[in-house]
């Protein structure tokens, strides 16, 4: 009887989390429109003292398999941007060892102050690619209350499955031209960590 109580309270506690609202933290509740379409908070999570996520997704689609994503990453720390992106590059770089796919730029605005980083990745199973995804990051370092510095990573992420990939790599070209002109004239949050 004792295992069944516990098999039913796990049972319960499962569902209770899956069904759960995502707890909003940074002050974006939502809803973002990017490229004409409108992103709902839909996942959060505050792992670190230091870290915040929050994704935002178009009406029906989930964080398990998605066609478009919004990211917002915030890290309290006064890391520059510059030190952020050669980070990021660092780890690209890395990729490409186990990536065929994988390929980035970088464009740093004329005052400095932000960078943009668009990367194409892919994986797969067996040498077949099964998920190919383009993503754009925007990196700015804001100021938050008492004064503290944080970096805010702006993300867009755009992916297509199994037999679409062919298609979409054949449509990146214009795409990728007219999403980076979104991400650069997009306003970006403002932030607001709540205690």
């Amino acid at each position: 009887m004792k295992k069944i109580l516990c098999l039913a309270a796990v049972l319960l506690m499962s569902f209770s989390t899956i069904n759960e609202e995502p707890v909003e933290r940074i002050g974006v509740k939502g809803p973002i429109e990017f490229n004409k379409t409108k992103f709902s908070l839909a996942w959060t999570a505050h792992p670190k003292d230091n870290y915040y996520a929050q994704e935002y997704l178009p009406k029906n689609e989930t964080v398990e398999h998605f066609n478009q994503l919004l990211t917002i990453h915030l890290f309290v720390t006064d890391l520059s941007v510059d030190d952020a992106i050669s980070q990021k590059v660092s780890e690209l770089n890395k990729r490409k060892e186990t990536d065929k796919v994988c390929n980035f730029s970088v464009i740093k605005s004329p005052d400095g102050k932000e960078s943009i980083l668009d990367c194409l990745l892919s994986s797969g199973k067996n040498d077949k690619i099964d998920i190919v995804e383009f993503i754009v990051y925007r990196y700015k370092q804001v100021e938050l209350k008492n004064n503290k510095k944080a970096l805010l990573i702006y993300a867009y992420s755009k992916r297509s499955y199994d037999d679409k990939i062919t298609s979409f790599l054949k449509n990146l070209k214009n795409d990728r031209t007219d999403l980076l002109n979104v991400m650069t004239s997009q306003e970006l949050p403002k932030i607001t960590i709540k205690e």
